[in-house]
């Protein structure tokens, strides 16, 4: 292969004799081989030259997992614009932040998103045009420029090192950043996270992860791709099309985050879909609680993998493997790729000694190349090379890394450092509690609190000392939840499933705090 761009991929596959009829891409009825995805990227990619896209244009993409999301995602890599993916779940005023930080001059959209957008385009003033699509088989503005254009390879001069996505990140601390990554970054991320789980190029995986999200393209995409595989792509975390989808098609490994699982271990047991040929099951945002991980490893009959990464490290950065015979590093999140290098410092950047806890830096070629347009955010993301993750842990003897939480997410009580996951932890293998999360809330008298949010099994019910009693034995006095509040849910982010711990704090500090 010449250079590590994206585009590259698709083309070595499309001009394989063993792989151009492949089915690279399946969405109900409809397959696409690696050939035919080819030409419509091209297509794609020509009719926007002829529209006026150079190299370094930002063009926005708004729309739900389709084969069309994914001929665009190449048709931009091919020719060099930069894609901004935007979230379909934001509102008026954060399509707009996105557009605008990003200074898109053009925007292509499912037809769907038709309405929402028609009550921003004008207010953002670097936005030339726009597109509308359905599927490229039926009548639309971008059909119809696809269709009307060259199925040859997009002649642009292109370099590995240049930006090819700008992910913009959940803005849990402010507005959002937008994490921009070359096309080598993320080609080296897709091949080493293949080797890391042990991919195939046999393999017939299923997209659930959003493709506006790292997890999408990075995680499942172009993993597949790099090994010639076959991807169902599926419009969202429903478990019973995903279950249908892994019987049809004889699906071999499945990749979701731990509340996607827990819906597919809930549906299996009612339905008992054919799942014999799942082999691998991935999961990343958390570690697996040893309940859902004992119920994966029992129910499909696969090893699972656990992933640990952030949209800035270009996506995963440690892998664990768990199989029913070894289930010896229950907690961890794996081990370092073959690419990354991680350490841990204190608040002054210092290492610390093995075994103790710190915030976690990685270096990797993975890396993101900088926040759009926020030199300033950039500066504050690395040391010396290094990437701040914002998140803490420990490694053991082994290497093997174990997270101890948010570094923002931490608690400081009285004084003392408590880490919330190792409460959940502990929460969560109460038979009663189905899922937890701990928050520190404001305390006059020891500065915070711990407070848990517990969510119970259906048709348990248990009283909050009966939950505060359950941990107390287990950890010292001063981590032991002061409040336990009793929830239907958790507040999740509809992207990734990731529990809103500043929803929490917020809501709930208000009731409890002092």
């Amino acid at each position: 292969m010449r250079d590590l761009i994206l585009g590259n991929i698709l083309v070595k596959n499309a001009n394989d004799p063993g792989l151009a009829q492949k089915i690279a891409l399946i969405s109900g009825d409809t397959r696409w081989t690696y050939a035919e995805l080819n030409l419509h990227s091209n297509r794609i990619g020509n009719g926007l030259i002829r529209k006026g896209v150079s190299k370094g244009d930002r063009i926005a993409v708004l729309g739900r997992n389709s084969l069309t999301y994914v001929a665009l995602y190449f048709a931009l890599a091919k020719i060099g614009a930069i894609m901004v993916p935007v979230n379909f779940w934001y509102r008026e005023s954060e399509i707009r932040y996105t557009l605008e930080q990003s200074s898109c001059s053009g925007l292509i959209h499912d037809t769907g998103f038709a309405a929402i957008l028609g009550e921003i385009e004008a207010d953002v003033a670097s936005l030339e045009w726009r597109l509308s699509y359905s599927r490229l088989d039926e009548p639309s503005p971008l059909g119809e420029l696809a269709e009307s254009s060259s199925d040859l390879e997009p002649r642009v001069d292109l370099d590995e090192s240049d930006p090819h996505i700008i992910l913009y990140t959940s803005g849990t601390t402010g507005f959002p950043k937008g994490t921009t990554v070359s096309h080598r970054s993320h080609f080296l991320h897709a091949i080493s996270l293949a080797l890391s789980t042990h991919a195939q190029s046999d393999d017939v995986g299923v997209l659930v992860y959003p493709l506006f999200h790292t997890g999408g393209p990075d995680c499942l995409l172009l993993p597949h791709f790099v090994m010639g595989a076959t991807l169902v792509v599926m419009d969202g975390g429903d478990p019973d099309p995903i279950l249908l989808a892994a019987e049809t098609h004889e699906v071999t490994n499945i990749f979701c985050v731990p509340t996607v699982w827990r819906w597919l271990l809930d549906h299996q047991r009612k339905a008992r879909y054919d799942i014999s040929t799942v082999r691998r099951c991935l999961g990343s945002s958390d570690t697996f609680p040893p309940d859902l991980l004992d119920n994966i490893l029992t129910t499909f009959q696969a090893d699972v993998y656990v992933t640990y990464g952030l949209t800035e490290a270009g996506c995963i950065l440690t892998v664990c493997r768990h199989t029913k015979d070894d289930r010896g590093k229950l907690g961890s999140v794996g081990r370092p790729m073959s690419t990354v290098e991680l350490k841990l410092v204190d608040e002054e950047d210092a290492p610390v000694e093995r075994g103790e806890v710190g915030e976690i830096l990685a270096q990797s070629p993975s890396l993101m190349l900088k926040y759009w347009n926020m030199p300033e955010k950039t500066e504050e993301a690395f040391v010396a090379g290094w990437l701040r993750s914002g998140d803490l842990g420990r490694l053991d003897e082994e290497g093997f890394l174990f997270l101890s939480g948010r570094a923002k997410d931490m608690i400081i009580s009285g004084g003392e450092n408590i880490y919330p996951l190792e409460i959940e932890r502990l929460l969560k293998e109460h038979p009663a509690i189905l899922d937890a999360a701990v928050v520190g809330i404001p305390n006059r008298e020891w500065g915070e609190a711990v407070l848990a949010a517990v969510v119970l099994s259906p048709g348990e019910s248990i009283s909050e000392q009966e939950a505060i009693s359950y941990v107390s034995g287990r950890v010292a006095g001063y981590k032991r939840p002061k409040f336990v509040e009793f929830l239907d849910k958790l507040p999740v982010t509809t992207a990734t499933g990731k529990i809103q711990k500043g929803v929490l704090r917020e809501t709930l500090g208000k009731k409890y705090g002092t």
